[in-house]
């Protein structure tokens, strides 16, 4: 009875520790040499993921969106109101079409293990992640890196 009840203390003990140890994606911003936290969820394939600003030449809206495959984060597609410089319009970027007066490059499967950004002056850096919605140009100055990764 002893053994069995140990045993069934360590499985216990050992999923605890599991579900403590589980992997997050972090939403961070890098101030002065410190990082703070502004968000995390658990790591679970197929999380969304969207990153959305007004395009700093363009002066027009883009919602980048990704999906978090497991291991890294898969950029989709992009969706722009203009086209122009920086914005992808190559073939082999991925199927490009119109939709609700959007530009859409969709099937882009770029897969990026950690995406680095700054917030800039007008370009209202906003960052979708599982639902949540965070306005970083709000909360930080223009030039403020931020930071989105798993750990």
């Amino acid at each position: 009875m002893r053994k069995i009840f140990a045993a069934i203390i360590l499985i216990l003990t050992a999923l605890i520790f599991f579900k403590l140890t589980e992997e997050k994606i972090y939403i961070s911003a890098e101030i002065e040499h410190n990082t703070e936290n502004i968000a995390s969820v658990d790591a679970k394939k197929g999380t969304p993921l969207a990153i959305s600003f007004v395009h700093s030449v363009q002066k027009t809206p883009v919602i980048e969106e990704l999906e978090f495959d497991g291991e890294n984060f898969v950029l989709l597609r992009t969706k722009y109101k203009s086209q122009g410089v920086g914005l992808p319009f190559l073939e082999s970027d991925g199927v490009f079409y119109e939709d609700g007066g959007w530009f859409i490059m969709d099937e882009m499967n770029r897969s990026i293990k950690k995406l680095e950004l700054r917030t800039g002056v007008g370009t209202q850096l906003t960052i979708n992640l599982a639902g949540q919605e965070f306005k970083l140009y709000e909360k930080f100055p223009a030039g403020t890196k931020i930071i989105i990764e798993v750990r």
